[in-house]
């Protein structure tokens, strides 16, 4: 696997990303989490949540574009 580097990610989009579950989510998150994948990695994925246990707030995470608390993972190209 090919790093692909350290993103910000929502708390919110933990779940899909890690386990496909959008349960919970509205249809426009839904839509945002699958932009993401689409737009980084068309071919998969695989993660390491480096910071799941130090969430913190951002202005800009890497997932939509409203404030919220957010994680640091380190994706990698399959």
């Amino acid at each position: 696997m090919c790093y692909a580097g350290r993103f910000i990610i929502p708390t919110w989009a933990i779940a899909p990303l890690c386990y496909g579950d959008y349960s919970g989510l509205n249809d426009l998150d839904s839509e945002l989490v699958n932009a993401f994948i689409d737009s980084n990695f068309p071919k998969g994925y695989s993660v390491e949540w480096t910071g799941i246990n130090e969430p913190y707030i951002c202005s800009h995470p890497d997932i939509g574009d409203m404030t919220s608390e957010v994680v640091d993972a380190d994706f990698f190209h399959a």
